[in-house]
């Protein structure tokens, strides 16, 4: 029998953590499991994930969390730092769960929590920046405070729209903001001014697949254990014929090698050097504010329980 620690974060996805937990525990249980249950709570100390983990992970044979792709995020920190091998469970409820669809998570609850306990083990690569993990992006510039600064009772009350909302009421701020780096990496070197950058692992940021163009996954051969970062800079436009221009490219998805505002490449790590400090986020959460730091990619860092692929 299978002991499982389950970690419930009620706040995410307009509440749909409370609706999961019965239905969670009882799955389980019929699957032979002895489950354990803790909400999720960071502003009381000894029931913040990080504390949860370090003190009862290593007497579990599964880490399950339920919630957003952020709760996953302090999961898979917490169990590195206490460096469990220990597999993960992830039960989504946010309000865009990317990861989970990179992942490949069933949407039935039920055949989740079947993967779960009789499925297969899935080691993916992670990043860190300056010491902190992520499992499927880090980024800076426009709109990467959306999704840590938006209000979470408008979350609650409206899910994937309240980010669209966030994202319309700060447009002219970020779509004035330049950022001036120097950033390198294996194959690249450039300093200049940009309004957005990333550095992912993922088939959907932000609620978005298939961006840019339609077959993005396969025009940019992602693989979550590859050992490589997908990086995407987008250098800042000058008037709205450049802005035009740059939309245009991410929405065709043909982003030549030379091209003047966007660049599109993969890479082990990735090095950045500004004049003054730059946010970013991770996973959705807050990461930092660094002058100068490094993205290092950890292969197949951690593993997650999937279903078992049926060989043809």
């Amino acid at each position: 029998m299978k002991k499982v620690l389950l970690l419930m974060n009620a706040q995410s996805g307009q509440g749909k953590g409370k609706e999961l937990c019965y239905r969670a525990v009882e799955g389980l249980s019929l699957l032979g499991c002895i489950v354990t249950v803790f909400p999720i709570l960071p502003k009381h100390k000894d029931l913040r994930t990080e504390e949860l983990v370090k003190k009862l992970g290593k007497d579990f044979d599964l880490i399950v969390c339920a919630g957003g792709d952020g709760t996953l995020h302090y999961l898979m920190n917490a169990t590195l730092r206490e460096k469990l091998d220990i597999p993960m469970g992830y039960i989504p409820c946010g309000s865009t769960n990317d990861f989970a669809y990179s992942l490949g998570i069933p949407k039935d609850l039920q055949e989740n929590l079947r993967a779960m306990v009789e499925g297969k083990c899935f080691y993916y690569d992670v990043g860190s920046l300056q010491g902190k993990y992520f499992n499927y992006i880090a980024a800076f510039g426009a709109f990467t405070k959306v999704s840590y600064g938006t209000d979470q009772e408008l979350k609650n009350n409206l899910g994937h729209l309240a980010y669209l909302l966030e994202s319309l009421r700060t447009l002219p701020e970020n779509m004035s903001q330049s950022i001036p780096l120097k950033i390198s990496a294996e194959n690249f070197s450039e300093e200049g001014e940009y309004i957005f950058g990333a550095v992912s692992n993922a088939y959907s940021v932000a609620g978005f697949s298939g961006l840019p163009g339609q077959n993005f996954q396969e025009k940019m051969n992602i693989d979550l254990a590859d050992g490589e970062f997908e990086v995407l800079l987008i250098r800042s436009p000058k008037n709205i014929g450049e802005l035009g221009e740059i939309a245009g490219t991410l929405l065709r998805g043909d982003i030549p090698e030379d091209h003047p505002y966007v660049s599109f490449f993969k890479t082990h790590y990735l090095e950045f050097q500004g004049e003054k400090p730059v946010e970013w986020t991770l996973d959705g959460e807050f990461g930092g504010a660094y002058k100068a730091g490094s993205i290092k990619i950890h292969k197949k860092a951690v593993g997650i329980m999937l279903p078992k692929i049926e060989k043809e």
